[in-house]
Formats: C-alpha cells, structure tokens, sequence
C-alpha cells in the first residue's frame, strides 16, 4: 500500500537589538548610494601619467645636439674611429709616420742643426780669412770646403745618434698614449652629454613630484567614490559586533494521505450515512475523521 508523505518549511528571523538596528539603519543610505551611483572616471592620459616637462625636453635636446652629426661627440668618435683604422692597417706603426716620435726627433736634433749652422760653419768660414788685408789663399779653396763637409757629416752622425736613442722610447710612449686615448674616447665622449643628462635628470625629479601629485589626486577621487560602501559596511559590521539579538524560527508542516487511506475515509462516511440507527451521528463522525486526514496536520 501507498504510504502518506508531508513537506516541512521552515522561516528563522533575526530579531536585531535597538542598537543594532539603529546601526543598520545608519549603514543602508550608503549602500542605497553607492548601487545607484554610476562607475567613476577612469583616468587616462595626462591625468593617469605626468607628461615630460620643460627640463626633461631641453636636456633631450642638448643630448641629441651632441650626439647629432657635426656634434662634439659625434666628432670626437668618429677621429677615435679613423685612428683606429691607422692602428689596424698599420700606418701608425710607422715610425715615419707616427707625429710623437717625429716632434720627439725633431725637439732632440734641433740643437744639433743650430750648433751647426750658427758656430761651426761660422767658424770655419772665419779661420779660412788671414788678417785684416784680405782673405788668404785658402778662403772658399777646397781646404775649407773639406772641413765643412766633416763638420756637416759630423752633425748629421749626432743627428742619427740621437735620434736612434729618442726613437724608441718615443715610439713606445706614443703608441702607449694613442691607445690609452682611444680607450677613453667614449668616455670623453660621454662627457659631453653631461650638460644635458644632468638637466634632464633635475626634469626627472619634477615629473615623479608631478606624477605624485596625480596619483594622490586619482587616489582621493576613487576614495570618494568608495566612501559610502566603505562606511556602510563598516557600520553593518558594528552592528554584527554588538551583543544581543535573537534568533527565532518557525515551521509548517503539510501531511498527505496515502490513497487507501483516502478511500478507505470515504467508505466508511458513506456507510455511516447510509446505515441505520444513529446513522447520521456515525456518518457525521466518519466525515470529520476524513476530513481531519486531509487537512494539513500543523505542530503543536
């Protein structure tokens, strides 16, 4: 046989204290205005990041004034390249012509060639003259000529000497100065976009001041925005914080009847009516018996 089934629902309710509720009725205007209000401005551009400024612009400029063809660096890197080429195809080796060994040889015969030419010479040309009536017989004769040639083979003998001993060390340290100054040209190079690196780094400075300046600004504007459901939820959990407050629930229960039950219910109501003999008092309590199984049956 069919068996009778039912349904429960139940209803709990929060019953808030005074207190509790005056928060809640604190807290619900914010909740209110922040689902009506529209999304806030999303910043963009100039008003999301600080643009470059003056500084920044005009140290760019000077930087790329440098560095632009004709420039100080420009020129500069570019005398360092060609002497690299000299290095690399070996015309700077030669001795010929390396400019340092040849000043250094040039500085070092020098007094050599003045000796020659304002003593020696002079001289010679002077003892070749015997006394005040006239030059002698030797004068511009080949005597003289001899000697000059010796003293001239003589100078250019010194000449060589010297020049042999000034060569190498000369030499060394020329090539030593020319590949110290290649190492450094680029940072000689460097120097020259001092003047602008440094003006743009004071440019620098008043962007991120500038950018600070945006930031605090959208910051505050989005905290605006924010505040009512900031300070509703704050009050709602004050609310929850406080002590007190009851919790009460309430059910209803349905009972459905199985149908042998239903049916057994209403033969016995037709027969208590139909029957004689008290009939109508049994038929009356035999319908109120049916009628009792089919109403909902609700808790005590």
């Amino acid at each position: 046989m069919g068996q009778s089934s039912g349904t429960t629902q139940g209803t709990t309710t929060q019953q808030l204290t005074p207190e509790q509720q005056n928060l809640v009725n604190l807290a619900m205007p914010g909740y209110q205005a922040f689902g009506t209000a529209g999304a806030p401005p999303v910043p963009t551009g100039n008003q999301a990041v600080a643009p470059f400024n003056a500084a920044q612009t005009q140290g760019q400029g000077q930087v790329l004034g440098a560095a632009a063809p004709g420039g100080p660096m420009s020129n500069l890197i570019n005398t360092a390249g060609g002497e690299t080429g000299n290095l690399a195809s070996g015309s700077l080796l030669d001795v010929g012509n390396n400019p340092v060994v040849q000043n250094a040889v040039n500085a070092t015969i020098a007094p050599i060639q003045r000796n020659l030419q304002q003593q020696t010479l002079p001289q010679l040309s002077s003892a070749s003259t015997v006394g005040a009536g006239g030059p002698s017989a030797n004068a511009g004769g080949s005597r003289e000529g001899i000697a000059e040639g010796l003293a001239s083979q003589g100078a250019t003998l010194a000449e060589q000497q010297a020049a042999a001993n000034v060569v190498a060390p000369a030499y060394s340290s020329g090539l030593s100065g020319t590949l110290q100054a290649l190492g450094l040209a680029p940072q000689m190079a460097g120097t020259y976009a001092l003047p602008g690196a440094t003006t743009s780094a004071v440019g620098d400075v008043q962007q991120q001041q500038a950018q600070n300046v945006l930031n605090a600004n959208n910051s505050a504007a989005m905290m605006q925005y924010m505040w009512p459901l900031i300070q509703a939820q704050a009050l709602t959990q004050g609310a929850e914080g406080l002590p007190g407050g009851t919790v009460q629930s309430s059910g209803q229960t349905t009972q459905q009847a199985a149908p042998w039950q239903i049916a057994a219910g209403l033969g016995a109501a037709a027969g208590s009516l139909m029957g004689g003999g008290g009939g109508a008092g049994g038929g009356a309590g035999g319908l109120t018996g049916l009628l009792n199984y089919l109403s909902p049956q609700k808790p005590a």
